[in-house]
């Protein structure tokens, strides 16, 4: 199956897809949809997935960060660099993080 079938069978269309997306990103600035709405539909798809999982495991992107911090760095405050790393992440990226971190 083609990810624009995908999109139409699960979403509806891709715009339903973005505002679907919007929520799980916690966000509504509309430079972030027009910049999702200009995005493959294969990517929306990925980005869909990381967030569902995100939402899912660890309440929102906030909690996943403090888990991985709080992994990383049990006895206190991370350094700058490390804050400034996860903070910039991806929620791929941040989840891959956590995967290495070896957090639960």
């Amino acid at each position: 199956m083609t990810p624009l079938q995908q999109v139409k069978q699960r979403f509806g269309s891709k715009s339903q897809l973005v505002e679907s997306l919007l929520p799980l990103l916690e966000t509504k600035e509309a430079a972030v949809k027009s910049a999702l709405m200009g995005t493959t539909n294969a990517k929306l798809l990925r980005i869909h997935a990381s967030a569902t999982e995100v939402r899912e495991r660890f309440g929102s992107r906030k909690g996943l960060i403090e888990r991985i911090t709080a992994t990383r760095y049990p006895q206190g405050k991370a350094d700058d660099g490390f804050e400034r790393k996860v903070q910039e992440a991806t929620l791929k990226q941040l989840l891959e993080l956590h995967r290495q971190v070896g957090a639960k």
